[in-house]
């Protein structure tokens, strides 16, 4: 399974180059991130081509329009709004690794010294990364078929120029989203060896016996050794992921609200074709098994990249857990080792965990419901709207 994730991996990174997400190379055997002319050059062109084909094939032969003739304006108008944003927001989120580009480099370098440190990194986090990489690749997969046989008896080379740029749009997406999701997976799992390690030391804390004799003192100092080593390694993942967050703050912004529109865009669609029959009359029987199919990982998706930023907050929590043990310590233990214990528990009340975008928003299951509560909102607003004037 190993040597899968780390497949899953090469495969990611090569479709990030694709892509031109990634607009720098890394040396696969040191980690190393580099500028160079030919990555540079490389991602230009894929940028360039992609929104050159976009203007050309969607805003000049109206596409949208074209594959939404049989119904009524307001569907055109819902997904060319819907569309728009999200080209929108794709082009700013690439604006912003042009701009931050160093930036991006440090934090893959980060993650690569990481793992090369922490080998063991990879047993915790390789379920998480094969489960994402095969439910994104079905989802592109089961999107491109459905697209072709929508649109295939009208299907021309202009046309599939543009779906071939409408399709990158989402390409890209995932390609960025996925990059988050290993960087919040790999920081879960370092969180995961690192308790591992603190609850030994807290169980061997909790089984010494006060006799203040050679033994016992250098034991103390030992175990006090090893929790401040974890508290250091600790404080390092917290500003690492405070780096992610900061350096991915207006992509995962662009991106959420593009899953936003997607997610509202589908919840419109399904209403659509109960309304409208004539919108699969045209399709292949098979085409309701890959629709269906798509729904069904597509929103598997969106739960597996909330879980591992919920997941991360829960195992950042028991942590604090195991720390909060040192109540059931036997009285008259080593001071340093008392002292240690109670600054690593401050250092944590003093800078609490949080995944924040902007510095503002958090990250966590309210705003996530939030989110979701709004997302369901607008899309019955939408549905009645079409129901009463259409």
């Amino acid at each position: 399974m190993a040597d899968l994730v780390k497949w899953c991996l090469y495969i990611c990174y090569a479709y990030g180059r694709i892509t031109g997400v990634l607009n720098f190379e890394v040396d696969l055997k040191s980690g190393r991130p580099r500028a160079t002319k030919r990555a540079t050059i490389c991602a230009a062109l894929t940028h360039f081509t992609m929104f050159a084909v976009l203007y050309l094939q969607i805003v000049r032969t109206h596409l949208i329009s074209t594959v939404w003739d049989n119904i009524g304006s307001m569907h055109q108008s819902v997904y060319m709004i819907i569309g728009s944003f999200r080209m929108f927001c794709v082009l700013l989120a690439l604006v912003i690794r042009w701009l931050n580009r160093r930036q991006f480099m440090g934090v893959f370098y980060s993650f690569m010294r990481m793992y090369l440190l922490n080998p063991d990194i990879g047993i915790y986090c390789r379920r998480s990364i094969i489960t994402k990489f095969f439910c994104t690749i079905i989802t592109e997969i089961l999107q491109i078929l459905m697209v072709l046989i929508f649109v295939r008896r009208r299907l021309t080379f202009a046309m599939g120029l543009g779906i071939m740029g409408v399709l990158s749009l989402g390409a890209i997406i995932n390609v960025i989203i996925t990059q988050y999701y290993i960087a919040m997976a790999y920081i879960r799992a370092r969180y995961v060896l690192l308790n591992k390690e603190l609850t030994a030391v807290v169980d061997e804390t909790q089984s010494l016996i006060p006799n203040r004799t050679g033994v016992f003192v250098t034991k103390c100092c030992f175990l006090a050794d090893r929790l401040e080593e974890l508290a250091k390694t600790q404080s390092e993942l917290q500003k690492l992921t405070e780096n992610v967050s900061t350096t991915y703050d207006v992509q995962v912004l662009c991106m959420a609200v593009a899953y936003y529109l997607h997610l509202m865009g589908n919840i419109y669609l399904m209403f659509s074709v109960a309304k409208y029959k004539e919108l699969i009359q045209s399709a292949n029987p098979i085409f309701a098994v890959f629709a269906t199919s798509y729904i069904v990982f597509y929103y598997f998706e969106c739960w597996l990249n909330a879980h591992c930023t919920f997941h991360l907050l829960d195992v950042h929590a028991e942590m604090v857990r195991i720390l909060e043990r040192r109540t059931l310590f036997q009285p008259g233990l080593d001071r340093r080792l008392e002292t240690v214990f109670e600054s690593f528990l401050l250092n944590l009340a003093r800078n609490p965990f949080r995944l924040k975008i902007f510095g503002t928003f958090e990250a966590d299951r309210t705003t996530a419901f939030a989110v979701l509560n709004s997302m369901i909102s607008h899309s019955i607003l939408l549905i009645q709207y079409d129901v009463q004037n259409f």
